[in-house]
Protein backbone atom coordinates (compact mmCIF):
# COMPACT_ATOMS: atom_id res chain seq x y z
CA UNK A 1 0.00 0.00 0.00
CA UNK A 2 1.28 3.64 -0.93
CA UNK A 3 2.35 5.53 2.78
CA UNK A 4 1.49 8.71 2.81
CA UNK A 5 2.24 11.88 4.75
CA UNK A 6 0.66 13.75 7.30
CA UNK A 7 1.33 17.65 6.03
CA UNK A 8 0.04 19.27 9.38
CA UNK A 9 3.13 17.56 11.03
CA UNK A 10 6.19 18.49 8.47
CA UNK A 11 8.09 21.37 8.48
CA UNK A 12 7.74 24.30 5.81
CA UNK A 13 4.78 26.85 4.23
CA UNK A 14 1.75 26.22 2.36
CA UNK A 15 1.91 27.18 -1.58
CA UNK A 16 -1.47 27.53 -3.10
CA UNK A 17 -1.56 26.12 -6.56
CA UNK A 18 -3.31 25.63 -9.49
CA UNK A 19 -1.80 22.50 -11.08
CA UNK A 20 -4.58 22.16 -14.85
CA UNK A 21 -4.81 25.57 -16.96
CA UNK A 22 -5.58 26.16 -19.95
CA UNK A 23 -4.14 29.41 -22.45
CA UNK A 24 -4.41 30.39 -26.45
CA UNK A 25 -2.21 27.70 -27.07
CA UNK A 26 -4.73 25.40 -27.32
CA UNK A 27 -8.36 25.91 -26.73
CA UNK A 28 -8.14 28.64 -23.69
CA UNK A 29 -9.16 32.31 -24.14
CA UNK A 30 -6.24 34.19 -22.29
CA UNK A 31 -2.78 33.84 -23.15
CA UNK A 32 -0.20 32.46 -21.23
CA UNK A 33 0.94 35.86 -20.21
CA UNK A 34 -2.51 36.83 -19.34
CA UNK A 35 -2.70 33.98 -17.28
CA UNK A 36 0.20 33.76 -15.44
CA UNK A 37 -0.60 37.70 -14.20
CA UNK A 38 -4.52 36.42 -13.56
CA UNK A 39 -2.90 34.13 -10.87
CA UNK A 40 0.16 36.10 -9.32
CA UNK A 41 -2.72 38.67 -8.82
CA UNK A 42 -4.55 36.50 -6.83
CA UNK A 43 -2.33 35.08 -4.44
CA UNK A 44 -1.36 31.80 -6.22
CA UNK A 45 2.05 30.50 -5.35
CA UNK A 46 2.40 28.06 -8.13
CA UNK A 47 1.06 27.80 -11.66
CA UNK A 48 0.82 24.60 -14.06
CA UNK A 49 0.29 25.74 -17.73
CA UNK A 50 -1.16 22.45 -19.23
CA UNK A 51 -2.87 22.84 -22.58
CA UNK A 52 -4.10 20.01 -24.68
CA UNK A 53 -1.43 18.13 -26.74
CA UNK A 54 1.17 20.80 -26.56
CA UNK A 55 3.81 21.93 -24.17
CA UNK A 56 5.10 25.49 -23.61
CA UNK A 57 7.94 27.34 -22.89
CA UNK A 58 7.49 28.78 -19.31
CA UNK A 59 11.18 29.37 -18.39
CA UNK A 60 11.10 32.73 -18.05
CA UNK A 61 7.92 33.42 -16.53
CA UNK A 62 8.35 31.78 -12.25
CA UNK A 63 10.37 34.57 -10.02
CA UNK A 64 10.49 34.93 -6.22
CA UNK A 65 6.92 34.87 -5.57
CA UNK A 66 5.42 32.54 -8.23
CA UNK A 67 6.40 29.34 -9.82
CA UNK A 68 5.50 28.47 -13.37
CA UNK A 69 5.43 24.69 -14.69
CA UNK A 70 5.21 23.36 -18.22
CA UNK A 71 2.52 20.68 -18.50
CA UNK A 72 -0.04 19.74 -20.97
CA UNK A 73 -3.44 17.83 -21.01
CA UNK A 74 -3.05 14.44 -23.21
CA UNK A 75 -5.99 11.89 -23.85
CA UNK A 76 -4.80 8.55 -24.41
CA UNK A 77 -7.14 5.52 -25.29
CA UNK A 78 -8.81 3.18 -21.96
CA UNK A 79 -8.55 -0.38 -23.06
CA UNK A 80 -11.45 -0.87 -21.04
CA UNK A 81 -14.26 1.47 -22.75
CA UNK A 82 -14.38 3.29 -25.60
CA UNK A 83 -13.71 6.33 -23.32
CA UNK A 84 -10.62 8.49 -23.59
CA UNK A 85 -8.61 9.42 -20.56
CA UNK A 86 -8.00 12.65 -19.39
CA UNK A 87 -4.51 12.87 -17.91
CA UNK A 88 -2.40 16.19 -17.03
CA UNK A 89 1.65 15.66 -17.07
CA UNK A 90 3.38 17.83 -15.04
CA UNK A 91 7.02 19.22 -15.07
CA UNK A 92 7.52 18.39 -18.95
CA UNK A 93 9.98 20.26 -20.93
CA UNK A 94 9.00 22.53 -24.04
CA UNK A 95 8.47 20.64 -27.04
CA UNK A 96 7.72 17.22 -25.24
CA UNK A 97 5.36 15.02 -27.74
CA UNK A 98 4.67 10.85 -27.07
CA UNK A 99 5.74 8.21 -29.24
CA UNK A 100 2.40 6.39 -29.17
CA UNK A 101 -0.22 8.69 -27.81
CA UNK A 102 -2.57 6.28 -27.53
CA UNK A 103 -1.14 3.82 -25.12
CA UNK A 104 -1.88 5.15 -21.76
CA UNK A 105 0.90 3.99 -19.91
CA UNK A 106 3.75 4.55 -22.70
CA UNK A 107 2.49 7.96 -22.01
CA UNK A 108 2.74 7.84 -18.30
CA UNK A 109 6.27 6.29 -18.72
CA UNK A 110 7.35 8.56 -21.23
CA UNK A 111 6.08 11.64 -18.76
CA UNK A 112 8.08 10.11 -15.69
CA UNK A 113 11.14 9.17 -17.65
CA UNK A 114 11.86 13.13 -18.38
CA UNK A 115 11.30 14.38 -14.96
CA UNK A 116 7.28 14.85 -14.81
CA UNK A 117 4.32 13.39 -13.17
CA UNK A 118 1.00 12.41 -14.08
CA UNK A 119 -3.04 12.99 -12.48
CA UNK A 120 -5.93 11.92 -13.20
CA UNK A 121 -7.91 14.69 -14.36
CA UNK A 122 -12.12 14.85 -13.68
CA UNK A 123 -12.95 11.28 -13.40
CA UNK A 124 -16.31 12.02 -12.63
CA UNK A 125 -17.37 14.13 -15.68
CA UNK A 126 -15.23 11.62 -17.75
CA UNK A 127 -17.65 8.75 -16.08
CA UNK A 128 -14.75 6.70 -15.78
CA UNK A 129 -15.93 3.99 -13.56
CA UNK A 130 -14.14 2.18 -11.24
CA UNK A 131 -12.49 -0.20 -13.40
CA UNK A 132 -10.96 1.90 -15.80
CA UNK A 133 -9.39 3.69 -13.19
CA UNK A 134 -7.93 1.05 -12.00
CA UNK A 135 -6.31 0.61 -14.80
CA UNK A 136 -4.02 2.93 -14.25
CA UNK A 137 -4.39 3.96 -10.60
CA UNK A 138 -0.80 2.88 -10.17
CA UNK A 139 0.66 5.17 -12.56
CA UNK A 140 -0.95 8.39 -10.94
CA UNK A 141 0.70 10.44 -8.95
CA UNK A 142 -2.56 12.01 -8.06
CA UNK A 143 -6.31 12.80 -8.41
CA UNK A 144 -8.37 15.65 -9.39
CA UNK A 145 -11.42 15.64 -6.40
CA UNK A 146 -12.65 19.17 -7.32
CA UNK A 147 -12.41 20.64 -11.16
CA UNK A 148 -14.00 24.44 -11.18
CA UNK A 149 -14.46 23.99 -14.96
CA UNK A 150 -16.95 21.07 -14.57
CA UNK A 151 -19.58 22.40 -12.00
CA UNK A 152 -20.39 24.18 -15.52
CA UNK A 153 -22.47 21.06 -16.18
CA UNK A 154 -23.06 20.37 -12.02
CA UNK A 155 -20.06 17.27 -12.00
CA UNK A 156 -17.16 19.05 -10.40
CA UNK A 157 -17.02 16.80 -7.32
CA UNK A 158 -15.00 13.35 -8.11
CA UNK A 159 -15.04 12.08 -4.11
CA UNK A 160 -17.11 8.61 -4.86
CA UNK A 161 -14.49 7.91 -7.74
CA UNK A 162 -11.75 8.74 -5.25
CA UNK A 163 -13.03 6.43 -2.41
CA UNK A 164 -13.63 3.80 -4.42
CA UNK A 165 -9.87 3.46 -5.10
CA UNK A 166 -9.33 4.46 -1.36
CA UNK A 167 -11.43 1.08 -0.15
CA UNK A 168 -10.03 -0.58 -2.96
CA UNK A 169 -6.28 0.15 -1.39
CA UNK A 170 -5.34 2.23 -4.42
CA UNK A 171 -4.27 5.53 -2.00
CA UNK A 172 -3.95 8.51 -4.07
CA UNK A 173 -3.52 11.92 -3.37
CA UNK A 174 -6.35 14.37 -3.88
CA UNK A 175 -5.93 17.56 -6.18
CA UNK A 176 -7.92 20.20 -6.78
CA UNK A 177 -7.91 22.86 -10.22
CA UNK A 178 -9.59 25.07 -12.12
CA UNK A 179 -8.91 23.53 -15.24
CA UNK A 180 -9.50 27.35 -16.55
CA UNK A 181 -10.48 27.97 -20.41
CA UNK A 182 -12.63 31.47 -20.08
CA UNK A 183 -10.64 34.55 -20.51
CA UNK A 184 -12.42 35.74 -17.19
CA UNK A 185 -14.70 35.43 -14.65
CA UNK A 186 -16.18 32.11 -13.98
CA UNK A 187 -13.98 29.07 -13.30
CA UNK A 188 -10.89 31.23 -11.90
CA UNK A 189 -9.84 30.54 -8.63
CA UNK A 190 -12.56 28.47 -7.31
CA UNK A 191 -10.41 25.71 -6.43
CA UNK A 192 -6.58 24.99 -5.88
CA UNK A 193 -4.52 22.68 -4.09
CA UNK A 194 -2.62 23.38 -0.78
CA UNK A 195 1.23 22.25 -1.03
CA UNK A 196 3.14 22.08 2.21
CA UNK A 197 7.18 22.30 1.17
CA UNK A 198 10.67 23.46 2.99
CA UNK A 199 10.61 25.50 -0.67
CA UNK A 200 9.20 27.16 -4.01
CA UNK A 201 10.97 24.84 -7.00
CA UNK A 202 9.22 22.01 -9.15
CA UNK A 203 10.84 19.31 -7.47
CA UNK A 204 9.11 19.83 -4.19
CA UNK A 205 5.95 20.17 -5.82
CA UNK A 206 6.06 17.26 -7.43
CA UNK A 207 7.14 15.42 -4.01
CA UNK A 208 4.67 16.84 -2.38
CA UNK A 209 1.84 14.99 -4.35
CA UNK A 210 3.77 12.00 -4.26
CA UNK A 211 3.62 12.23 -0.76
CA UNK A 212 0.06 13.48 0.06
CA UNK A 213 1.46 16.45 1.52
CA UNK A 214 -1.44 18.70 0.60
CA UNK A 215 -5.15 19.05 1.17
CA UNK A 216 -7.83 20.87 -1.73
CA UNK A 217 -9.86 23.16 -1.25
CA UNK A 218 -13.01 25.25 -2.83
CA UNK A 219 -12.73 28.35 0.40
CA UNK A 220 -12.48 26.74 3.96
CA UNK A 221 -9.30 26.51 5.27
CA UNK A 222 -7.62 23.64 6.84
CA UNK A 223 -5.32 24.68 9.74
CA UNK A 224 -4.65 21.59 11.63
CA UNK A 225 -5.75 18.04 10.91
CA UNK A 226 -3.72 14.95 13.20
CA UNK A 227 -4.27 11.82 15.51
CA UNK A 228 -2.93 12.74 18.50
CA UNK A 229 -2.83 11.32 22.25
CA UNK A 230 -6.21 8.69 20.87
CA UNK A 231 -7.75 11.61 19.40
CA UNK A 232 -8.73 12.88 16.08
CA UNK A 233 -8.81 16.31 15.78
CA UNK A 234 -9.14 18.98 12.98
CA UNK A 235 -9.43 22.75 13.09
CA UNK A 236 -9.93 25.36 10.45
CA UNK A 237 -11.89 28.37 9.24
CA UNK A 238 -15.29 29.19 10.81
CA UNK A 239 -17.63 26.58 8.68
CA UNK A 240 -21.34 24.35 9.21
CA UNK A 241 -20.27 20.85 9.43
CA UNK A 242 -17.08 18.86 9.51
CA UNK A 243 -16.55 15.26 8.61
CA UNK A 244 -14.37 12.48 9.49
CA UNK A 245 -14.83 10.12 6.57
CA UNK A 246 -13.74 6.03 7.28
CA UNK A 247 -14.66 3.22 4.85
CA UNK A 248 -18.25 2.20 3.29
CA UNK A 249 -20.76 3.52 6.10
CA UNK A 250 -18.12 4.83 8.43
CA UNK A 251 -17.94 8.51 9.50
CA UNK A 252 -18.85 11.36 12.00
CA UNK A 253 -20.09 14.98 12.27
CA UNK A 254 -20.42 17.82 14.05
CA UNK A 255 -22.66 20.62 12.41
CA UNK A 256 -22.77 23.95 13.62
CA UNK A 257 -26.37 25.20 15.48
CA UNK A 258 -28.51 27.52 13.20
CA UNK A 259 -26.87 30.94 12.78
CA UNK A 260 -23.78 29.69 14.19
CA UNK A 261 -20.38 28.15 13.54
CA UNK A 262 -17.99 25.69 14.19
CA UNK A 263 -13.78 25.73 13.85
CA UNK A 264 -13.13 22.69 15.87
CA UNK A 265 -13.83 18.72 15.89
CA UNK A 266 -12.17 15.90 18.12
CA UNK A 267 -13.19 12.35 18.27
CA UNK A 268 -11.85 9.11 20.17
CA UNK A 269 -9.84 7.16 17.32
CA UNK A 270 -12.45 4.81 15.74
CA UNK A 271 -12.02 1.58 14.68
CA UNK A 272 -11.53 2.53 10.95
CA UNK A 273 -8.83 1.38 8.70
CA UNK A 274 -8.17 5.58 7.81
CA UNK A 275 -10.15 8.78 8.69
CA UNK A 276 -9.97 11.52 5.92
CA UNK A 277 -12.03 15.14 6.94
CA UNK A 278 -14.27 17.20 4.75
CA UNK A 279 -15.22 20.63 5.76
CA UNK A 280 -18.29 22.72 4.55
CA UNK A 281 -18.66 26.30 4.98
CA UNK A 282 -21.56 28.84 5.30
CA UNK A 283 -21.93 28.79 1.52
CA UNK A 284 -21.47 25.51 0.51
CA UNK A 285 -17.85 25.46 -0.02
CA UNK A 286 -15.92 22.19 0.91
CA UNK A 287 -12.11 21.44 1.63
CA UNK A 288 -10.88 18.04 1.70
CA UNK A 289 -8.19 16.29 3.38
CA UNK A 290 -6.08 13.43 2.64
CA UNK A 291 -6.70 10.42 4.63
CA UNK A 292 -4.26 9.29 7.91
CA UNK A 293 -4.29 5.99 8.21
CA UNK A 294 -5.07 4.40 11.26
Amino acid sequence: MRQLVNPFELPGKWYKANLHTHTTTSDGAASISERVLQYRDAGYDVLAITDHGCSNDVRSLSNKKMLVISGMEYHPQCDASPIKYHIVALNIPQGFTFADKDNARCCIDQVRKVGGENFLAHPYWSRHTYMEIKELVDKFVAMEIYNSTCDRHGQADSENEWSYCLDKGYILPIIGCDDVHCAEGEDLFESWTWLKMTSLNAANVLAALRRGACYVSCGPQIRDFRIKDERVTLNCSAVQKIYFIGGPGLGSRRRAERSKSIKTYTIDIPNWSYVRAVIVDAMGRRAWTNPIFI
